[in-house]
């Protein structure tokens, strides 16, 4: 009898021995401590505030830039004017060179002579006397010299003519050129400006979900150079299981159209749907919960559960929540209700939702405590309904179970 025990002994110790390395280094090749949390916390923070900054900047460049078009605008408004005056003025010359056209024709009448100096010599050598003769000479030079006026300001209208109508075309090319460069640099801001906006979002629940998970850690009483993925007790667990009672998958993992923002994008989980809201949802493993973000734009409100899967850490993440169940801290197990399906009228401020369902998505690492970035998050991520994890069944097809 003694031998048997002192043999079941030895075997469970083995096992033991096996298991918990197993676990524990699992957890350390991970982990981070709780120093290196509040400072990625503190980087997270000084993040915001540098967005704050150039959020504040680009407003003024394009203030700047906005005082520059008005004065564009004032200075196209006056070299409009300009514009019109000097059209205004071609008019003019256009119909003074026409009435010095029609005067010419007319001296030239009166006088009975034509334009070539033939003419000028036969009118002075028809005097009858001296006197004709030299009277003839005299007006005949007045009006040589009062036609070569004539001429002369004719052709300087026609170069006036010309200037101006090269001018006005040179004005337009600058005014346009300038209106152009303009408008890009608005474009340029407003497009930065955008984009510091919707990082500033992502931002600011990057630094909330860290906040919750720091003053989760202090209050379980983590000291800032314990591992975070060993100073918590957390429930093991050997495997998965289904999220809902039933349902079936509406939406795949992978890239995918999103169906409200219009754009090619990763969908970072599988979509059930086939429950009303209200319906419950049970975590799919037995762990703790990690992070809690409420009210998203897109995303609703959500829940982070922590789980080590025979070693293995995960993150499940469970979206489009109607109402949340548990609070930050508590351990759950598999058939624990964490909340209750939304993504319908009851969660109008959920815009990426267009209809009750569950997103439920799986990633490996504590998103939050082994690594806070997004990023990170997104490349640690598997496919939640495949076989391996929580086995939903293909698109469309329903479950009646939590288990398979």
């Amino acid at each position: 009898m003694k031998n048997k025990i002192l043999k079941c002994s030895l075997i469970i110790g083995l096992i033991a021995v096996m298991i918990i390395p197993c676990f524990a280094n699992a957890a350390v090749s991970n982990a981070k401590t709780l120093r290196e949390l509040k400072a990625e916390l503190a980087a997270y923070k000084k993040k915001v505030n540098d967005n704050s900054a150039s959020q504040k900047k680009t407003i003024s460049e394009i203030n700047a830039a906005k005082n520059t078009i008005s004065q564009a605008e004032k200075e196209i408004e006056t070299n409009q004017n300009k514009i019109e005056e000097a059209k205004r003025k071609i008019a003019e010359l256009e119909v003074e060179i026409a009435e010095t056209e029609e005067e010419i024709k007319d001296l030239l009448r009166a006088y009975e002579i034509a334009s070539g100096d033939n003419n000028y010599l036969e009118y002075i050598f028809g005097a009858t006397s001296i006197s004709d003769f030299i009277i003839r000479c005299s007006i005949s030079e007045q009006l040589a010299n009062y036609n070569d006026g004539l001429i002369d300001g004719y052709e300087n209208k026609i170069d006036e003519n010309e200037r101006l109508q090269k001018e006005l075309k040179e004005r337009e090319i600058t005014l346009n050129n300038k209106i152009a460069e303009k408008e890009r640099a608005i474009s340029s801001l407003n497009n930065q400006l955008s984009s510091y906006v919707d990082e500033a979002q992502d931002l600011k629940e990057q630094v909330k979900a860290v906040e919750t998970s720091v003053n989760y850690y202090v209050n379980a009483g983590c000291k800032d150079d314990d591992l975070l993925a060993t100073c918590v007790n957390l429930m093991t667990d050997t495997g998965f299981v289904r999220p809902l009672k039933k349902g079936a998958r509406t939406s795949d993992f992978g890239y995918r159209p999103h169906p409200t923002q219009h754009v090619y994008k990763l969908h970072t989980g599988i979509d059930i749907g086939g429950n009303s809201e209200g319906t419950n949802v049970y975590s799919i493993a037995n762990g703790k919960v990690g992070m809690i973000l409420k009210r998203q734009s897109c995303g609703g409100n959500m829940v982070y559960v922590y789980h080590n899967i025979n070693g293995q850490l995960y993150t499940s993440t469970y979206m489009h929540l109607l109402t949340i169940n548990v609070k930050v801290g508590d351990a759950v197990k598999n058939d624990t209700v964490i909340g209750t399906v939304g993504g319908g009228r009851g969660t109008p401020w959920d815009s990426c939702s267009t209809g009750a369902h569950l997103h439920l998505s799986l990633a490996k690492g504590w998103y939050g405590s082994t690594y806070v970035s997004y990023s990170t998050w997104v490349a640690n991520l598997v496919d939640p309904g495949s076989s391996k994890y929580v086995n939903i069944p293909p698109l469309y097809k329903y479950f009646y179970s939590r288990t398979w």
